[in-house]
């Protein structure tokens, strides 16, 4: 009877432990991963703005059209602390800084809010006139406190410019000026602007100026300028 209640005793633990078992078991493997949460990558969040630039070469200057459209269902904001809403800085290969559109207009104090609606833009159109031949590289940008939009592209410059230097000798006539250019004397004329900058030039000094030459050979000083243009 002893060997009985034991064996009924020993039956008993085991049942329960298989049932104990079976529970643990039964516990879903996948019950954790429905608590799981996923964010949204930054990727994913689409640029509201898109910006492009065309550039052509016309009558020895450069036309630059800047546009940025706004490519959210949403009108978006933009604010200009002056009334220029577009800049650009255009560099030489070296990467140096040649000129920046800023630095040379005048704009207005006054804050600018524009609503731009959703697939609307805003365009600008530039004028380079001051370039010689040559390649650079031209940034364009908004001057919103929202959103710069910038815009880098390659500006190759032909049938433009030469750029020249020398003493200035003196005046032949009303439109005609001679340079000493390395000991050899060269006659150029003048357009209009040229002709007002040279009141502003003294004869023995060193000169830098933008000038074409035609087919036969003449010579024209569009303009002078200071430094490297």
């Amino acid at each position: 009877m002893r060997n009985i209640k034991w064996f009924s005793i020993l039956c008993s633990t085991l049942v329960i432990g298989l049932i104990a078992g079976c529970g643990t078991n039964s516990v879903p493997k996948g019950s954790a991963e429905g608590t799981k949460t996923e964010t949204p990558e930054e990727n994913e969040i689409a640029a509201k703005f898109h910006p492009t630039i065309e550039t052509k070469s016309e009558n020895n200057s450069m036309i630059i059209n800047y546009k940025v459209k706004n490519l959210s269902d949403k009108s978006q904001k933009l604010t200009f602390p002056t009334g220029l809403e577009a800049d650009y800085i255009v560099y030489d290969i070296h990467e140096k800084k040649i000129k920046q559109y800023s630095d040379e207009v005048m704009s207005t104090q006054a804050i600018k809010i524009l609503a731009l609606g959703s697939n609307q833009e805003i365009a600008k159109k530039f004028t380079i006139s001051d370039l010689p031949n040559g390649r650079y590289q031209i940034e364009v940008f908004l001057t919103a406190k929202e959103e710069e939009a910038k815009v880098v592209t390659d500006l190759i410059v032909k049938n433009s410019f030469s750029k020249g230097s020398g003493v200035l000798v003196g005046q032949m006539d009303p439109h005609t000026i001679e340079i000493d250019i390395e000991g050899k004397k060269v006659a150029f004329q003048l357009t209009e602007e040229a002709i007002k900058q040279l009141t502003q030039l003294y004869e023995g000094k060193q000169v830098s100026f933008l000038y074409t030459e035609n087919e036969t050979g003449q010579k024209l000083i569009h303009k002078f300028v200071t430094g490297t243009p």
